[in-house]
């Protein structure tokens, strides 16, 4: 590879804060060719398919690097349950697997360079309680904690038990916990005893 063109390519990286998709690559006449070379050498990590990242061995990636990534090879994912209630302060810890949402319809390819669990939701559940985080290196979706301390309790088969508890321990010690909220999530859920049950013998 030229000089001129690794120059052009580290620009073009920079420019978007280290990330690049293979749409704003093409864009600027970067082969594919090019930058399988640049991942090859260690230079560029391909993310997923069509995503790639400039390798900054100094600083590492942003925080909650998994999420950005995440909601850029998806748009249309949240960041649900136990994943959504470690970036709410809940967890001290970031659960090895990323917890997402997505919608029953959505059947797109999610491979990524970590683990991820998918939950399908329906239509009418999607869109309540979420919020968009924007980061300089991009933007994520992210379900409220209210709505995600109710989520883990729904998907509490896939959730180690501790870290259930630990959620929900903290949730309730909370000053500013809206527990209003949480149930009324879980009644239109239908899963209002369930979390209700839950709740009350951690808050016994």
């Amino acid at each position: 590879m030229l000089l001129s063109t690794y120059q052009k390519v580290l620009e073009l990286f920079q420019s978007g804060n280290g990330y690049r998709n293979a749409a704003e690559l093409k864009e600027a006449k970067i082969t594919t060719v090019q930058i399988k070379e640049l991942v090859n050498k260690g230079i560029v990590e391909r993310v997923s398919h069509g995503h790639y990242w400039l390798i900054d061995e100094e600083n590492g990636k942003p925080e909650n690097y998994r999420m950005i990534e995440t909601c850029q090879v998806n748009p249309r994912a949240v960041i649900c349950a136990d994943s959504a209630c470690y970036y709410h302060g809940l967890l001290d810890k970031e659960p090895e697997k990323l917890s997402i949402a997505t919608l029953k319809t959505d059947r797109s390819r999610m491979q990524l360079n970590f683990p991820v669990t998918r939950h399908y939701y329906s239509d009418l559940a999607f869109e309540q309680d979420m919020q968009v985080v924007d980061t300089p290196y991009g933007s994520f979706r992210v379900y409220d904690v209210e709505r995600s301390v109710c989520d883990c309790i729904r998907f509490r088969k896939d959730i180690d038990p501790d870290v259930l508890q630990e959620i929900i321990e903290r949730f309730l010690a909370r000053e500013s916990n809206q527990m209003e909220r949480l149930l009324a999530y879980a009644d239109a859920m239908r899963v209002g005893r369930i979390v209700r049950t839950q709740l009350n013998q951690l808050d016994e």
